[in-house]
C-alpha cells in the first residue's frame, strides 16, 4: 500500500494536478503564484476593476483559487479614464482577499466576485483598485473533502487526493479530517466577517453587517495547528485570534487538501527524494 500511494505522488506531482510543498512550507496570505502551485497545469486569471463584477468559470472540473489580491500594483491595468493620482501607488495590495475569494469560488465550476472595499478593506484610500485573482481547475479525480466519507481504515490511494473547506460560526469548533495515509494542507484562512448571510441565523442586523473583517494571523496560526497532521480541530473565538471587529459575531473559514504523507519529504521541482523513498520500499 506505501507503495501505492508514492506512485500516486509521482503521478500527481508529473502531471501537475496538485502542488507539493513542505508541512510547514508556507506562503504570504495572497497565496500561490501559479507556477508555484500548477506547474505542468493551465493557470487562469481574472482582473476585476473597483465598482465592477467577474466571473471564473471552468467548463471541466471545479475552481480551485490559488491567489487573490485588491489592490494596485501597476499603473496600466484598470487605468482607462482615471487621473494619475489614482494610479500612481502600486504598492497597494489587501492580502486579506484570499480567503473570501475562496470561499466564494473553491469546489465550484463558476463564480461571481464583486471588487470593492466593502468585502477586501481598503489599502490605499485614493487609490484606484481592482481585484487580481488567479486559479485552476481541478479536474474530476480531485474531490471534494467534506463530500466523502472519511474512514481511519482507507488509506491514502484508496481515499484519493481532495479539497475541502470548513466554516465555523464563533464559538464552535473546526474539525478538519483526512484519511489514513494523507495529511491536512492549510491554502486560506480568515476568523472574521465577509459575508452578512453566514452564521447569521438568529443575529441582530447590527452584528452581521460588517462584511471587511479579517483577524492578521488567522492563516498562521490554523497552518500551525493543522499542517502535517491527519486530523486537527480549532476553536473559533477572540481567545485563539483576538477580536478584529468588536460587536460583530464572526466566523471561522478554512480552505484545505489532504494529500498523501509521502509529499511532505518533496521539494518543489524535485522527484530525488521521492525516487529514494521508493527504493526503500522495494
Amino acid at each position: 500500500m506505501k507503495l501505492q500511494c508514492v506512485l500516486l505522488a509521482v503521478v500527481l506531482v508529473n502531471t501537475g494536478l496538485i502542488s507539493v510543498t513542505s508541512a510547514h512550507g508556507g506562503s504570504d496570505s495572497g497565496g500561490r503564484s501559479c507556477e508555484e502551485s500548477v506547474a505542468g497545469f493551465r493557470c487562469r486569471s481574472n482582473v476585476i476593476c473597483e465598482g465592477g463584477r467577474g466571473f471564473l468559470r471552468c467548463a471541466v472540473g471545479k475552481i480551485q483559487i490559488t491567489s487573490a489580491s485588491f489592490g494596485r500594483t501597476d499603473r496600466r491595468t484598470c487605468s482607462r479614464g482615471r487621473p494619475d493620482r489614482q494610479l500612481r501607488n502600486t504598492h497597494c495590495a489587501s492580502l486579506n482577499a484570499l480567503a473570501p475569494v475562496s470561499q466564494s469560488c473553491n469546489g465550484q465550476s463558476s463564480c461571481e466576485l464583486s471588487a470593492t472595499s466593502a468585502i477586501f478593506t481598503d489599502p490605499c484610500p485614493g487609490t484606484y483598485k481592482y481585484l487580481s485573482v488567479s486559479y485552476y481547475c481541478l479536474p474530476p479525480e480531485i474531490q471534494i473533502c467534506q463530500k466523502l466519507e472519511i474512514s481511519s481504515m482507507r488509506s491514502c490511494v484508496e481515499a484519493s487526493v481532495c479539497s475541502g473547506s470548513v466554516t465555523t460560526c464563533e464559538g464552535g469548533s473546526a474539525v478538519l479530517n483526512c484519511a489514513l495515509g494523507q495529511v491536512i494542507h492549510v491554502h486560506s484562512a480568515n476568523y472574521g466577517r465577509t459575508d452578512s448571510s453566514l452564521c447569521a441565523s438568529g443575529r441582530p442586523p447590527s452584528q452581521v453587517s460588517t462584511t471587511d473583517c479579517y483577524a492578521s494571523n488567522s492563516l498562521t496560526l490554523v497552518s500551525n495547528g493543522c499542517d502535517g497532521t491527519s486530523s486537527c480541530t480549532i476553536v473559533a473565538s477572540n481567545s485563539v485570534f483576538s477580536d478584529p471587529c468588536g460587536g460583530t459575531f464572526k466566523y471561522l473559514y478554512i480552505s484545505y487538501t489532504c494529500e498523501c504523507r509521502v509529499w511532505n519529504l518533496i521539494v518543489p521541482g524535485s522527484l530525488y527524494l521521492l525516487y529514494h523513498h521508493f527504493l526503500m520500499l522495494t
